[in-house]
């Protein structure tokens, strides 16, 4: 047991009492977990699992979350600092898991990381054991995710980088449009150079054809120049620090460390039905948080394992599916009185 473990436990107890609930779980989460914490700059985050009393849920009362923190609500957390978060057993299995909460999966696979367990009740032994049962690997939240920690610093598959794609190509290609040089002489190469579909399309529109570009409609009879001088402005809002985020501007490493984390968690459940606590790639994950890897390094590597995952999720070794009857059974198994005590 961690040397501040018994104190850790304590306060989830002390937490939970104050609302009538009986604590199932706790675990040294987030970066302690993964295997990426650095001692003079993680704080710490402990997360865990409670069951609300009968009586709060017969009277609607019954907390979904319970939450502590030593921090500062005024700052970000400093080294040293500590989030608890606690999850009510309904919210967990009946909600977070079934929508593929990130967090939530990765709460399933914790105990994995056996020094991070801080307590652990018998009643969810069957939850810990039938993690495939809980989680649907056919949704796909993880990439969702992966791309909302990454999408605003430009990467493709977000609208920044649908217009990223076609300036790139208008730069490339035109870079002093003729007088008389419109979108149409060049539709069908500036669709291509997007690849994406959702933020940018060829379309017919009154009779024309026309460049759908991340909601706006372009007609074929454009000039180039009008239409490099929207683009422009189109990207404006999004601001340098987003649009060259890794070369002249200050990306949030974290947020896409997270984005690679989240993949590679993905990959490593489909390939072997379980996620391994601290993760393998940790070292590299690390890295990327500590901004070793430039923007033009990190973008590539969130796209092509993407790919990878989304290619694999097709013919996966291991399948999870979602049961509801299980995890309603697992619920009522934390209320079922032939458990041991839970009193906490």
């Amino acid at each position: 047991m961690l040397p501040h473990s018994p104190s850790l436990v304590e306060r989830a107890q002390t937490l939970c009492r104050g609302h009538g609930a009986s604590l199932l779980f706790l675990t040294l989460f987030g970066s302690t977990l993964y295997g990426t914490a650095r001692r003079e700059s993680s704080d710490l985050d402990v997360r865990g699992i409670f069951r609300p009393s009968p009586e709060s849920l017969i009277l609607n009362s019954a907390p979904k979350s319970l939450h502590f923190s030593t921090g500062d609500r005024a700052r970000r957390n400093l080294a040293g600092d500590m989030d608890m978060d606690l999850w009510s057993v309904q919210h967990w299995l009946l909600r977070l898991l079934p929508c593929g909460d990130i967090g939530a999966l990765d709460l399933l696979f914790s105990p994995s990381h056996a020094a991070c367990t801080l307590y652990r009740h018998p009643a969810l032994d069957a939850v810990f054991g039938n993690p495939l049962r809980l989680l649907d690997t056919k949704g796909r939240a993880y990439a969702e995710y992966s791309l909302g920690q990454a999408k605003k610093y430009g990467i493709k598959g977000s609208r920044l980088g649908a217009l990223k794609a076609v300036r790139s190509w208008l730069r490339a290609h035109c870079p002093e449009p003729r007088p008389g040089e419109r979108l149409g002489d060049h539709l069908d190469a500036l669709a291509a150079s997007c690849a994406d579909n959702r933020f940018c399309s060829l379309v017919t529109a009154r009779g024309e054809r026309a460049l759908r570009l991340c909601g706006k409609l372009h007609p074929g009879a454009l000039r180039l120049k009008e239409l490099i001088r929207r683009l422009e402005l189109d990207m404006r809002p999004y601001g340098t620090w987003a649009e060259e985020a890794g070369d002249n501007g200050d990306p949030d490493f974290k947020a896409l460390s997270h984005a690679l984390r989240a993949l590679g968690q993905m990959e490593e459940l489909l390939r072997t039905g379980k996620i391994v606590f601290p993760l393998r790639d940790r070292e590299e994950l690390l890295a990327v948080r500590e901004g070793r890897y430039p923007w033009r390094i990190i973008e590539p590597r969130i796209l092509e394992r993407l790919a990878a995952v989304d290619a694999l999720r097709e013919q996966a070794p291991f399948v999870g599916a979602y049961d509801a009857a299980f995890a309603g059974s697992c619920v009522l198994a934390c209320y079922d009185q032939g458990n041991a005590d839970f009193s906490s």
